[in-house]
């Protein structure tokens, strides 16, 4: 399809490995499009893991599959099949917390990276969420066109439509009634920071760290 939108079908000048690094160019900006959105959750996976007594570290490797895993969506403590979510903390707060003492199980669900075409996985598909593919593949014209010093304005107007569309999607709550309600302040139980074996996490380099202790009472 990028090759009948730009007439490059029979071009020499764009090899079959040129062209897969535009469109893995543009799957990724259409990615980052629809995340940045709020609308992440189609793209979400889940992990468990154990922490282990006295370890503070874990790297993703270790907890994901290696290269799998973009951006924390979040984190819990399983205690007894309640899901308590983990607060992120600050690097500088650290010198408050310790390493986790025993043993706990853990759930992370996480925004898996963008999916790469490449010479092995050409059958690979992109599930762009309601015809969002659109925004990859005029992403990926326009940068062919750029390559061959052609005007792209008009794959440039097309996308930034679609761009308008995913972020009001996305800024959408359908959830929410369409009327403004008076919201009570949830009650905190100030003992509750307490009662997880983790209760704290730090993101650091290619490595999740995750803590116990410390003041989260806000």
């Amino acid at each position: 399809m990028l090759e009948e939108r730009t007439d490059t079908q029979n071009d020499p000048h764009l090899s079959v490995t040129e062209k897969n690094e535009i469109i893995n160019s543009a799957i990724a900006e259409t990615w980052d499009v629809i995340v940045s959105s709020g609308l992440a959750e189609k793209y979400v996976t889940k992990v468990t893991f154990n922490t282990t007594p006295g370890q503070a570290e874990y790297p993703f490797a270790t907890i994901a599959p290696a290269g799998d895993l973009y951006r924390i969506h979040q984190l819990y403590v399983n205690e007894g099949g309640y899901m308590r979510p983990v607060t992120r903390i600050a690097s500088a707060e650290v010198h408050t917390f310790r390493a986790p003492g025993g043993s706990a199980p853990m759930v992370l669900h996480y925004i898996k990276q963008a999916p790469k075409f490449g010479p092995v996985d050409d059958a690979l598909t992109f599930d762009g969420i309601n015809g969002w593919e659109e925004h990859t593949l005029m992403t990926a014209a326009m940068a062919v066109k750029m390559k061959k010093d052609d005007s792209y304005a008009q794959f440039r107007a097309r996308k930034l439509e679609l761009e308008a569309r995913i972020k009001t999607m996305g800024n959408i709550d359908f959830s929410e009634p369409p009327r403004v309600v008076r919201k009570r302040r949830p009650f905190r139980d100030p003992f509750a920071p307490y009662m997880a074996a983790v209760n704290a996490y730090v993101l650091r380099s290619d490595c999740i760290e995750l803590y116990y202790g410390g003041n989260l009472w806000r």
